[in-house]
């Protein structure tokens, strides 16, 4: 991988300002579940009580373990999930503004790359399809710009011109994941969900398309809210990050500050789970690991039994 990010504050604040193109606000997340042998309906709380933002041309990178409601997160700020309280404002707009029906300018800044391109792809379409319904969506094309289009996204992502014509199952992982970031950028989005892209890559392939994610960044000014669950991953790709458990953000800050100072014992539970090359650091780790365990509340906890930020570590 390459050097970590410098941080930058993602409030906006301090010497590198910048006016916050996503803010989340106070956000909280409930699913239904039905109704129970009494008849009353059942809900349960994923996210509570959530607020960061997110300046152009940065990354926030929100880590947790399975559970810990990140995806949800994700999927609030793409409308695919509810927001039970609190607010998701994008360029200043409040996204419950735009009613049942999201609006196409919406849908063309805010973008989205899941985790396994293989169930996120159509594989009944060739990888120039699966960009080319991207550009002509969002854009005014003929075909010939469209096929030109196509080319120069496949080249920005590393991928020779002849990858236009192949399914997803002819391709890679790390190239699938690569076509699922040109059609992404296709429209020219000024924000992209990057929900966990590489935890089901090997770790070569991670580092390829991390690298490739921050070009695209420094090429393009594009933001990112980069989720995943490897705290060393997303302090490579971040400016701030933020660390979910049972719901809560129990700790953030710059990516810098964070994995080398972690204030709460979560984060230092996540950053001793972290694998490394060298075995007397991963035997270190292992250690401090089985030490903080005992410690740490258990994922099967409540979301409002989490600490909050400031609270004893």
């Amino acid at each position: 991988m390459t050097g970590t990010r410098a941080g930058a504050v993602a409030d906006g604040t301090g010497s590198g300002e910048r006016a916050p193109l996503l803010s989340v606000e106070n956000l909280t997340v409930r699913y239904r579940l039905g109704r129970g042998l009494t008849g009353r309906a059942r809900t349960r709380t994923a996210v509570r009580d959530v607020s960061f933002t997110i300046p152009g041309g940065r990354t926030l990178g929100l880590v947790g373990e399975s559970g810990s409601g990140k995806s949800s997160i994700g999927r609030a700020i793409l409308r695919l999930a509810p927001v039970s309280e609190g607010r998701v404002l994008f360029d200043g707009a409040d996204t419950a503004g735009f009613g049942r029906r999201t609006p196409l300018s919406f849908n063309r800044d805010v973008q989205v790359v899941f985790q396994d391109p293989m169930s996120s792809l159509n594989p009944r379409q060739t990888v120039e399809t699966t960009i080319g319904q991207a550009l002509t969506r969002h854009r005014a094309l003929s075909a010939r710009d469209r096929d030109r289009e196509v080319t120069h996204a496949l080249d920005r992502v590393g991928l020779a011109s002849y990858h236009a014509d192949r399914y997803p199952h002819e391709l890679s992982g790390g190239q699938r994941q690569r076509v699922a970031i040109a059609r992404a950028l296709a429209p020219r989005p000024r924000l992209i969900v990057c929900d966990e892209p590489v935890s089901a890559l090997d770790v070569s392939t991670q580092s390829q398309v991390i690298n490739l994610l921050m070009e695209l960044q420094r090429e393009l000014g594009v933001s990112y809210l980069f989720i995943a669950h490897d705290l060393e991953v997303v302090r490579h790709m971040s400016d701030e990050i933020g660390v979910l458990h049972l719901g809560r953000l129990v700790e953030s800050g710059p990516a810098e500050q964070v994995y080398r100072t972690p204030a709460h014992a979560y984060t230092r539970t996540l950053l001793a789970a972290t694998l490394v090359a060298d075995p007397v650091r991963q035997a270190v780790r292992t250690a401090h690991r089985r030490a903080l365990g005992a410690t740490t509340p258990a994922p099967g906890a409540t979301p409002g039994t989490s600490p909050r930020i400031g609270d004893p570590a």
